[in-house]
């Protein structure tokens, strides 16, 4: 059922990118992701096209699910359907048409990468608009976002001049990947952010002295990728807040659609 419904997306001329879990997987920073997500370009003609697909498969909305329409995508809501597969197992399918942080459709999709894959050849969001997304509330995203640093400065295309290494430390919020990083591309440790912190300078200065780092370095640099992930969590929290309050409006009104409703 996967495959033939990205068949249906392309056969049916919908714009949409892959994004969020199974992309990581994709591009190595994670092992395994149960749900489908897409972004989905928040145009008129975009949206019937993409629910001609919709139906086409069968698909039934699942909970707080606002109807899909071009108002509720360009707002930021989020929709959930299931997708029936074979053997009576289901995919849960997410999609949004405004994702937090990530500019708009065009831009991302200029910088989206095709990847081969079981259901076929695939459009996913670049590395660079998926570090930003995973930026959440959740905090087992911040690894994988390390290791999305680490997988863009391994890409045959990228130049991994100072400007790279720079985007990459600054994504780079678990120890481990930076011990990674470094080990793997030892020209980072001289070309640090030029913001870099006193901490991470001196990370760097004693891995490119000894490979080694002293535990009170590593645990003050610790706390203070700590402190940037509290940072970015509770800017992706008040992100949602709007969201969510107008997603709790739409309930109380009964303005969304039915758990298990046909599209």
């Amino acid at each position: 059922m996967i495959a033939s419904f990205f068949q249906n997306l392309n056969a049916f001329g919908v714009d949409h990118l892959l994004i969020s879990g199974q992309a990581t997987v994709l591009y190595g920073a994670a092992t395994f992701s149960e749900d489908i997500d897409l972004w989905l370009d928040p145009i008129p003609e975009n949206c019937a096209r993409f629910l001609e697909v919709l139906r086409a498969v069968q698909a039934r909305y699942y909970k707080l699910t606002p109807a899909l329409t071009v108002e509720h995508l360009q707002r930021g809501h989020g929709f959930h359907f299931i997708l029936p597969e074979g053997g009576g197992d289901e995919v849960y399918l997410d999609v949004m048409g405004v994702p937090p942080r990530v500019g708009n459709f065009t831009g991302a999709n200029a910088s989206a990468q095709w990847k081969e894959t079981d259901w076929g050849r695939l459009r996913v969001i670049g590395i660079r608009d998926l570090v930003e997304l995973k930026k959440t509330q959740r905090l087992e995203d911040y690894p994988i976002i390390g290791r999305l640093a680490l997988a863009y400065l391994a890409q045959p295309e990228c130049p991994r001049k100072p400007p790279d290494f720079h985007w990459a430390i600054q994504n780079v919020f678990t120890l481990p990947e930076l011990h990674e990083l470094f080990a793997e591309w030892p020209q980072a440790t001289g070309a640090l952010p030029p913001d870099a912190s006193r901490e991470l300078a001196a990370f760097a200065s004693q891995w490119n002295e000894s490979h080694e780092v002293g535990e009170p370095v590593e645990q003050a640099l610790s706390r203070l990728m700590q402190a940037e992930i509290a940072k970015l969590q509770d800017a992706d929290r008040r992100y949602w807040r709007t969201i969510v309050s107008e997603l709790k409006s739409l309930r109380a009104s009964k303005a969304l659609v039915p758990e298990n409703a046909l599209v």
